[in-house]
């Protein structure tokens, strides 16, 4: 694929519309802006400008997209393209230098908005780094970034993860495949002990919920002779989690065949003994099937996939978090751990803890919120851009019986 060619055009905002580029947040939208080049290709390296005629930064151009503009540098100098090979190296060093992402050789390398480099998601699993070029401008200088971390990172394999969404949104080729080396068809990743095959070609996201890191850490450490309920359980990340810690047995819950059977194998290399029962359906059918036959577990994880994919979805979405946390809690045991998540960025934290609330005074059980969980240091959020704090969790505790009011 030919990279990008380096011309650089004015985009040119309407009166008043600066601010949210003054204050460097990296999406510049398309109602902000008056006038752009008719001639600058798709992925372009373009300069943002004032109506006023003062230059504002510099970013990548995406004609189709309702975020016309990805900016990568703000201020009036052009620090040039050399920028990317900067940004790259120095996310990777980062993980490599940080002590909070030690013991694993499954890490985000490259958080977009994150690391200055929005558009671009890399993953590192064990001996594979996959990509997703997720905007025009990533997209155009694909060869380019593959070439530096192939470098950088020193890893045998790379490959390219298609993104259809992103793909019809920016107008770009859903190209998949190998970037460098020759990927096998699975990956295996060290967590810190915990052992994972990861489908990376296609499984969900880049094939492994490595933002669960610290949350998989926090499973095995208090599941200890606890009954436990993995709801939307994909590949057993927390299934594993939850055996190497010593559950007493394990129900997974998944819709996908293929994702159990990589589970019941991830189980099998951990050496997982005790008693496991798979269940392949609808987890929130499962989740009211099991509140309606008496079911009790002593440690619940709730982890669906995203809800609320835009703001029209947050109500309806609101709802089903609700009905999944109301039988949840029905079926937990007095005194149970219960972890639940949301990894849509439209349902925010106040939100959340309002659903967890509400889904409480429903299930008329006690609650007590005992830590509030998010994603790993790997997965950054800037102060930028909060729109990238996307996953947001809890720890809970149900009241014992001793505690419960008459």
């Amino acid at each position: 694929m030919n990279e990008c060619i380096r011309i650089v055009s004015d985009i040119i905002l309407s009166a008043g519309r600066e601010r949210s580029v003054r204050r460097q947040h990296p999406w510049l939208l398309s109602g902000a802006v008056a006038r752009e080049p008719g001639a600058a290709e798709t992925g372009a390296w373009v300069r943002v400008v004032s109506s006023s005629g003062e230059v504002l930064g510099h970013g990548h151009y995406s004609p189709r997209s309702s975020i016309r503009v990805r900016l990568l540098a703000f201020g009036k100098e052009d620090p040039g393209e050399a920028l990317l090979e900067t940004r790259l190296d120095a996310a990777v060093n980062r993980r490599r230098n940080h002590r909070l992402l030690a013991g694993t050789n499954g890490l985000r390398l490259v958080n977009a908005e994150s690391d200055g480099l929005p558009g671009l998601v890399v993953d590192q699993m064990g001996d594979v780094v996959v990509v997703k070029f997720l905007t025009a401008g990533m997209h155009a200088r694909a060869e380019r970034i593959a070439r530096r971390l192939e470098a950088v990172t020193g890893a045998p394999h790379g490959y390219r993860r298609r993104d259809d969404t992103s793909a019809r949104r920016e107008g770009i080729p859903p190209d998949e495949g190998a970037l460098w080396g020759s990927p096998p068809a699975e990956a295996a990743i060290d967590e810190r002990g915990r052992r994972y095959a990861v489908d990376f070609m296609h499984g969900q996201k880049t094939g492994f919920y490595l933002d669960q890191r610290d949350s998989r850490d926090l499973v095995e450490g208090l599941a200890e002779g606890r009954r436990t309920l993995d709801a939307f359980s994909y590949t057993g990340g927390f299934a594993v989690a939850a055996g190497r810690g010593g559950a007493a047995s394990l129900v997974l819950v998944d819709s996908s065949k293929a994702a159990l059977k990589t589970a019941l194998s991830n189980l099998a290399e951990n050496a997982v003994e005790c008693p496991i029962d798979v269940r392949r359906t609808d987890a929130f059918e499962a989740l009211r099937a099991a509140s309606a036959a008496g079911e009790r577990f002593d440690l619940i994880v709730l982890d669906p996939p995203p809800l609320a994919r835009s703001r029209r979805s947050v109500q309806a979405a609101s709802r089903a978090y609700k009905d999944m946390l109301l039988h949840a809690f029905r079926c937990a045991a007095p005194s149970a751990f219960v972890l639940a998540f949301s990894c849509s960025h439209h349902i925010d934290p106040d939100l959340f803890q309002k659903i967890v609330f509400g889904a409480a005074l429903d299930a008329e059980r006690g609650v007590r919120w005992l830590r509030t969980l998010g994603a790993p240091p790997d997965h950054p959020f800037s102060i930028h851009h909060p729109e990238g704090r996307y996953l947001h969790g809890c720890l809970l505790e149900m009241e014992s019986h001793a505690e419960a009011i008459p």
